[in-house]
């Protein structure tokens, strides 16, 4: 009725967990059979560990009438490799819910993965190819010094942060950009001030998304977007309805978490000098045509000062009487 295997490789060796829920009408020897080099450490029914009845490959598991559970472990070698591929498991007759995990461990960097169209997909490839046409398009843009291969290096290094998170570095670029022009001609003073000081702020945040992305590329895990089926980029999950004999083996490419860390830190070399081009370009769009509008002074009231009167001219206060 299901059938569930559990995949932990590592450096030296697999570690393989067989679960098995099946219904019998009558009671029987039942055969599966393991890969060529897998070791038989434990089986148990319903519970109870058996004697184990390994003969080459094949293991004969003892089938009671009615619903039972069946686990077997087993160790098998090679370990992880480039490219891993899950255990040829014969369950010796046709199942269904078939349900396949492989753990991958933290010192490796996921990079694809295959196996039952019902199952985790790699979507950092196709992002990539998104970003790709992404910088082509923005590269045509003269507004900032960054040509396409900028735009492209500055976005795969903001991918391991959410693409909300870094389309406020892109935009601030862009913005910036776009000050250069020297908008604030056709601005007020009250709004063009408001409008740089909402620059400052931008480029504060924008900094902090810049931090974050570095340190999630060199002390993070890798943000390889791995969806489908509940999977994630340390536990991948795989289902098939039905299946044969043979179970499928899903498989996986994978290298050391070193090729990522190297990576990241020539992206972080990269995007420390380019960043210091950058705010120098930033410091003279944001100061085109002034970077602060003072209050015009108040204008000097004009005071008018009226000649002396002249005695005896007409309307001009006389000396008083003896």
């Amino acid at each position: 009725d299901e059938s569930t295997t559990d995949i932990q490789p590592g450096l030296r060796a697999t570690d393989v967990t067989l679960t098995l829920h099946v219904r019998s009408s009558r009671g029987a020897q039942h055969t599966v059979t393991l890969p060529p080099d897998a070791q038989l450490e434990s089986l148990s029914i319903n519970g109870a560990t058996q004697p184990i009845r390994q003969q080459g490959s094949a293991v004969t598991v003892p089938v009671v009438p009615g619903a039972q559970t069946i686990a077997l472990t087993w160790r098998e070698t090679p370990g992880l490799s480039a490219i891993f591929r899950g255990p040829a498991i014969d369950l010796g007759a046709p199942s269904v819910n078939a349900t396949t995990t492989i753990a991958v461990p933290g010192a490796e960097w996921l990079l694809l993965a295959g196996g039952p169209r019902v199952g985790p997909a790699v979507l950092f490839w196709s992002l990539l190819l998104v970003l790709f046409v992404l910088s082509l398009v923005v590269g045509t843009n003269r507004w900032t010094p960054l040509r396409w291969w900028h735009w492209l290096l500055l976005s795969i290094g903001l991918s391991q942060v959410s693409v909300e998170v870094g389309a406020v570095f892109v935009g601030w670029l862009l913005v910036l950009g776009w000050r250069a022009r020297d908008p604030g001609r056709t601005l007020g003073r009250r709004t063009f001030n408001l409008f740089q000081a909402g620059l400052v702020a931008w480029t504060l945040v924008a900094l902090g998304v810049l931090g974050v992305s570095l340190y999630q590329g060199l002390l993070g895990a890798p943000e390889m977007q791995v969806k489908g089926n509940g999977s994630s980029s340390d536990m991948l999950r795989w289902f098939t309805d039905r299946s044969a004999g043979v179970l499928p083996s899903p498989w996986i490419v994978a290298v050391p978490i070193l090729a990522y860390r190297a990576a990241m830190l020539g992206w972080a070399l990269w995007i420390a000098l380019a960043l210091l081009r950058w705010l120098r370009w930033g410091w003279d769009a944001f100061t085109a045509g002034g970077g602060w509008r003072k209050k015009p002074p108040r204008p000097v009231p004009l005071v008018s000062f009226a000649p002396p009167p002249v005695e005896g001219a007409p309307g001009s206060p006389q000396p008083p009487g003896p």
